[in-house]
């Protein structure tokens, strides 16, 4: 193919004739053409984003039926000897019901574990004061400062390292988040499953109650869109309601690994879990309620620390995410501007991201109503008020997942709960930014508590 050739196939020449006038651009054939193309690109795109709209339907579908099927079910009879861990920092919304919660559990044979960095951290003498009014007895520890892994995984591996001094019998380990509420039976729901030798975990999963204005809505469909990874063999477990049997847990090294300089505690649970071949299953009972009070720079802090941690420890989940939120932004945005400056392709392209909008609040609000269901009584008027935010919010809710997405493109740096981590790798974690400790008389002061020190216990119950 020669270059006048090649020229002319584009429209750019007029034919190549004797008498024929050479023009460099023509704009009477280039817009035409320009308007046919991008007709054309935005209707492939939109027609595979409408097939991933029936694909996340249908999860939500195939969750719901997992759901009715699981609560039909006569439940197992499993309850060994557990150990509870809540790993604690700073006092959440609602703080001291949900510690009560944990304290609280219908379940006669588990022990439970607080652990904060220091003394000096308010949830510790939140703790302390909750456990002296307390009927029930619990372990309170302090694990001091993490060095070269995120506090939490810190915290963790302290009340692992006295398991033995708790109970050497401990069957199960528990692992549970201070800022979700759990109900009496969430403790027996969440480790009956693991009398199955093929599970290798069960999850809970957190739902985000909205309270306040719209950057609390859109919290709340921002984390519930995950709901959909989770059934009988779910994509990942939820660090802040997971159960493992403790040869499991010792057999994969999931301690060692996270010693090893790791942020995220269930991503790394989750791919030694995966990589053994075996099942987390989602116990839908586990559903938990989290107050989701937020403004908008906590909004866009918190899910852009959630996508960069993604980037970092499961990049073929942020790669799969970076695709489907870049087609919908790009065809239902762009498809909205293209429709209101080309009337032509009202006939077209209107209808489609129609459905697609439609589809989008289907799968919302079928996720809500399963929520709804699953929660306790005393949220449904919470669950009411909000209904609107699952059917409209789903465009925006992407939008945002876009600006997360191109943030961890940018940074591998958080900051969680004041302390600032750079994720190098997954196994290599810088802290790069600490507060001071500050006691109850306003003065600073560091706290060096060697790991896994009790820094205040009560008999526990046998």
């Amino acid at each position: 193919m020669n270059f006048a050739f090649a020229w002319r196939l584009a429209g750019v020449l007029a034919p190549t004739e004797p008498s024929a006038k050479i023009r460099l651009f023509d704009s009477r054939n280039f817009i035409p053409r320009a308007r046919v193309f991008m007709e054309t690109a935005f209707t492939i795109i939109i027609f595979l984003v409408l097939a991933q709209s029936f694909a996340a339907l249908f999860a939500v579908i195939r969750l719901t039926r997992y759901v009715w099927r699981s609560l039909s079910q006569p439940g197992e009879r499993y309850v060994p000897k557990t150990a509870l861990i809540v790993p604690c920092k700073g006092i959440d919304p609602d703080f001291d019901e949900n510690i009560i919660g944990y304290l609280a559990q219908d379940y006669r044979h588990y022990e439970l574990i607080f652990v904060t960095e220091s003394d000096a951290d308010p949830a510790y003498q939140a703790i302390r004061r909750i456990l002296e009014e307390s009927t029930r007895s619990a372990w309170l520890v302090t694990a001091g400062e993490a060095t070269n892994r995120g506090q939490k995984v810190h915290n963790l591996c302290a009340a692992l390292d006295m398991l033995d001094s708790v109970d050497r019998k401990t069957e199960v380990l528990v692992f549970a988040d201070s800022d979700a509420r759990p109900d009496a039976y969430w403790l027996r729901d969440l480790v009956a499953p693991l009398s199955d030798p093929k599970v290798g975990a069960t999850t809970g999963f957190r739902w985000y109650l909205p309270q306040g204005g719209l950057a609390s809505q859109l919290l709340s469909v921002w984390n519930s869109g995950a709901l959909s990874l989770l059934g009988e063999n779910s994509s990942f477990a939820w660090g802040g309601s997971t159960a493992i049997n403790r040869d499991t847990f010792e057999a994969l090294k999931i301690k060692q690994h996270w010693e090893s300089g790791a942020v995220s505690d269930d991503y790394v649970l989750t791919k030694r879990i995966q990589a053994e071949g075996l099942k987390i299953k989602f116990v839908p009972q586990c559903l938990m309620a989290s107050e989701g009070h937020v403004n908008f720079r906590q909004l866009m802090e918190f899910t852009t620390r959630q996508m960069i941690i993604t980037r970092v420890y499961a990049p073929q989940v942020w790669t799969v995410a970076a695709v489907v939120h870049t087609l919908f932004n790009f065809s239902f945005w762009g498809g909205l501007l293209f429709c209101a400056f080309g009337k032509d392709s009202l006939g077209v392209l209107l209808p489609m991201l129609v459905l697609t909008c439609g589809l989008g609040s289907l799968t919302g609000m079928l996720r809500a109503y399963l929520a709804s269901r699953l929660l306790p009584e005393a949220y449904q008027d919470q669950f009411k008020s909000s209904r609107w935010a699952s059917a409209l919010l789903n465009p925006l809710v992407s939008l945002i997942y876009l600006y997360n997405l191109v943030a961890s493109l940018s940074t591998r740096k958080i900051l969680w709960r004041g302390i600032g981590y750079e994720l190098i790798t997954a196994k290599d974690t810088v802290i790069w930014q600490r507060p001071e400790a500050v006691y109850a008389n306003g003065k600073p002061e560091k706290q060096a508590t060697p790991s896994g020190a009790t820094a205040r216990s009560r008999s526990l119950d046998s």
